[in-house]
């Protein structure tokens, strides 16, 4: 019988190759830190899928502000782009990212990069609960006849 923290643990170590694979599909992958820094735990009655504070962009794009130079160089050499990267963080800085404006042409606002996996994952959770419920109220029926008998 499978216990709600095996069900909690098999579903996040899931959910987060899902969100992995889904970033990758999706060609938001350049240098494989953000999908190396996601991190998935559990516990007897929690799961969580937590991933660095950038990785909040991969759903709505960077708004204007402050960017660092030096992660837009590396993504512009993990891309193998021809780009002055002091020019990409400043437009950034002063009006976002292609996904924050709407101009991506390979998304919609928002993205699926959470959205889709976590909604592909409830189904599953929901199927593994209710067999876990089917298989312990099963054994507890045997153990209740085995023990009156």
């Amino acid at each position: 019988m499978i216990t709600f923290e095996q069900l909690l643990s098999r579903q996040i170590l899931k959910l987060h190759e899902d969100v992995a694979d889904t970033m990758q599909a999706n060609g938001q992958r350049a240098t494989g830190k953000t999908i190396a820094a996601l991190r998935s735990t559990s516990g007897p009655e929690y799961a969580a899928l937590l991933g660095p504070a950038h990785s909040r962009f991969l759903r709505d794009g960077r708004g204007p502000g402050k960017v660092s130079v030096n992660a837009i160089r590396e993504w512009i050499r993990a891309k193998r782009l021809k780009l002055d990267p002091f020019a990409v963080a400043e437009k950034i800085s002063r009006v976002g990212t292609l996904l924050f404006r709407g101009e991506d042409p390979r998304f919609t606002k928002p993205t699926d990069t959470f959205s889709g996996p976590i909604a592909a994952a409830l189904p599953r959770f929901r199927a593994g609960l209710a067999e876990a419920a089917r298989s312990g109220l099963r054994s507890d029926l045997v153990n209740l006849t085995t023990t009156r008998l």
